[in-house]
């Protein structure tokens, strides 16, 4: 019996889902992370992060410099960015260098930043 459906032209095992790279909690990274897409931060990353997008969670701390489309930050961060769009949360800290095109800040978020708008 051939049984054909919407999907039967669609092979599912090769088609790659789309990857991320994420630091979980306890967590400890010195160095550079690149990624095409998403790069999430729970636990602690002292560098350099280069991606798509980069989410620093509530309980993550980033020490160094991020170069993303998109950067959201929940937690903690310290340095220099460089970002088409930053979201900063009302439970952020954030210290440093920002460059950017367009930023938005919820009220409450703890700020002790330069902006450089891009």
């Amino acid at each position: 019996m051939n049984v054909r459906s919407k999907f039967s032209d669609i092979d599912f095992l090769a088609t790659e889902p789309a990857a991320g790279t994420v630091i979980s909690s306890g967590s400890t990274i010195d160095g550079r992370i690149t990624s095409p897409s998403t790069i999430s931060v729970s636990g602690l990353v002292q560098g350099e992060l280069n991606a798509s997008e980069v989410v620093i969670e509530k309980e993550g701390s980033v020490n160094g410099s991020i170069f993303a489309e998109h950067l959201i930050i929940i937690g903690n961060f310290e340095g220099e960015v460089c970002a088409n769009k930053i979201t900063i949360a009302s439970s952020a800290s954030v210290k440093g260098d920002l460059s950017y095109k367009r930023v938005a800040i919820d009220d409450g978020a703890i700020l002790d930043v330069n902006f450089h708008k891009i």
